[in-house]
């Protein structure tokens, strides 16, 4: 009899572009294991620890990409400045 019930599976991107399979199962005594469909990962958790697992991850990615953002709109900044003669904003405009 098999402990472990699948209760999601999702088709993931690696960094070198290609794909995987990570499947979440739950076992009979709420056990939680995360592995890929490859059997080389496979992560088992109590219930509660996998809870603040994947709730700490979700913070520790949306962190990283809200950073990523900030440093990108702040390095555009740097590439307009207020002494630009080409400009779409011309303070004229409509003064007529």
């Amino acid at each position: 009899m098999n402990k472990w019930k699948e209760v999601g599976r999702w088709k993931v991107g690696t960094p070198d572009g290609h794909s995987e399979e990570l499947i979440l199962e739950r076992s009979k005594d709420n056990g939680y294991r995360l592995k890929n469909d490859f059997g080389n990962v496979d992560i088992e958790m109590d219930e509660t620890s996998a809870a603040e697992f994947f709730k700490k991850a979700l913070k520790c990615i949306d962190d990283s990409i809200i950073h990523d953002i900030d440093d990108w709109l702040n390095d555009t900044d740097n590439l307009f400045t207020d002494d630009d003669e080409d400009t779409d904003c011309d303070s004229s405009w409509g003064a007529d």
